[in-house]
C-alpha cells in the first residue's frame, strides 16, 4: 500500500512539473532581456535614429497590448520629438484627430495607442516573423544601437553576463562590427543539476540557413560546428559569415549523457524590419492584414 500512495504521488505531481519548468526558462529569459531594453531606454534620445527605431519596431512585434504601452511609455519618457512609430507604421501623418495633451499635432507625440490599432498594425508588419524571432531581432538590433553610448554598452555586457549565467545550453547572436557581413554566435554550456562535470556533451546536430558559413575550424557547409565535437564548460563565440541583407536561422543540438539539449538563434537583416518615409493616410486605409 505505501508502495502504491508513492506511485501515485509521483505521477500526480508529474504535470506539476512540467508546468513550472518551461516558466522558470521564460523567467530568466525575460530578466536578462529586461537588462538590455533598460540600457536602450536609458539612451534612447542618443542612439542612431534608424537603429533606434528598428530596435523599437522589432519590440514591439514581440509584445502584447500591455505591454507594447508600457514601451511605447517608457521611449516617450526618454525623448519625444514626435517621431516614435512613423518610420514603420505604428502612427501616420494625419493621426493628429487621436492625439490629447499639449504636444497634440506635433508629429507621433500625445497620439493614443489602443488596442485594435495595435492588434492590426502587428498583424499586417509583424507577419514575416514570430514573437519569438522579433524579441532574438530586437536585442540584435539593440547590441547595434549602443555602440558608442556608454549606459547601453554597459547593459550589453551585463546582458551577456546575464545570458552566460543561465544553466544547460544557450545560444545568443551578437554583432561582429564593424564587419556587418559577420555576426557572433554565442554557445555557452553550463552542467546541469545531474549531470557529470567530468563528461563533456557531444554536438549531434546543428545547421546555417541562407547560405551563412560558420568560420569554426571543421565545420562543414550549412554547420555551426562539426558532429561529435565536445562542448567545454563555458562561452565560445563562433564567426558566421552570411550575405548581404540576409536574416538568418542557427539551431544546435547535443547531447549530454543521454539528455538532449537544443538553442536556436534568429539573426535578422534590415529588410526583416523595414523602415520608411512617414506617410499620410489619406484614403483611411486600415492596416494590412
Amino acid at each position: 500500500m505505501k508502495n502504491r500512495n508513492a506511485v501515485i504521488a509521483f505521477i500526480l505531481s508529474m504535470p506539476f512539473i512540467a508546468f513550472i519548468l518551461p516558466g522558470s526558462a521564460s523567467a530568466a529569459e525575460s530578466t536578462c532581456h529586461n537588462i538590455l531594453t533598460n540600457g536602450f531606454y536609458s539612451e534612447y534620445p542618443q542612439a542612431d535614429a534608424r537603429l533606434r527605431d528598428r530596435s523599437l519596431y522589432a519590440e514591439l512585434c514581440s509584445l502584447n497590448f500591455a505591454q507594447a504601452l508600457t514601451a511605447v511609455k517608457r521611449a516617450r519618457q526618454s525623448a519625444d520629438d514626435g517621431s516614435l512609430g512613423l518610420s514603420y507604421g505604428l502612427f501616420t501623418l494625419d493621426d493628429g484627430g487621436t492625439s490629447t495633451g499639449a504636444n497634440s499635432g506635433a508629429g507621433s507625440s500625445g497620439l493614443v495607442l489602443n488596442e485594435e490599432r495595435f492588434t492590426q498594425w502587428k498583424s499586417g508588419y509583424c507577419s514575416k516573423n514570430s514573437t519569438v524571432d522579433s524579441s532574438q531581432a530586437a536585442e540584435f538590433f539593440m547590441q547595434r544601437s549602443a555602440v558608442g553610448h556608454p549606459v547601453a554598452s554597459k547593459a550589453v555586457e551585463d546582458w551577456s553576463t546575464c545570458m552566460q549565467k543561465r544553466e544547460g545550453l544557450t545560444c545568443w547572436a551578437s554583432p561582429n562590427l564593424p564587419h556587418n557581413e559577420e555576426f557572433l554566435l554565442n554557445v555557452k554550456w553550463t552542467k546541469t543539476g545531474s549531470s557529470k562535470p567530468q563528461v563533456q556533451p557531444e554536438v549531434r546536430h546543428s545547421f546555417l540557413t541562407r547560405g551563412a558559413v560558420s568560420k569554426f575550424e571543421g565545420a562543414e557547409a550549412r554547420r555551426i560546428l562539426p558532429v561529435g565535437y565536445k562542448l567545454d564548460a563555458g562561452t565560445s563565440q563562433i564567426r558566421v559569415a552570411r550575405p548581404a541583407d540576409k536574416a538568418i536561422f542557427a539551431n544546435l543540438k547535443i547531447n549530454d549523457e543521454g539528455a538532449e539539449h537544443s538553442c536556436s538563434v534568429f539573426i535578422p537583416s534590415d529588410s526583416d524590419f523595414t523602415l520608411s518615409a512617414p506617410f499620410v493616410n489619406r484614403l483611411k486605409f486600415r492596416y494590412p492584414g
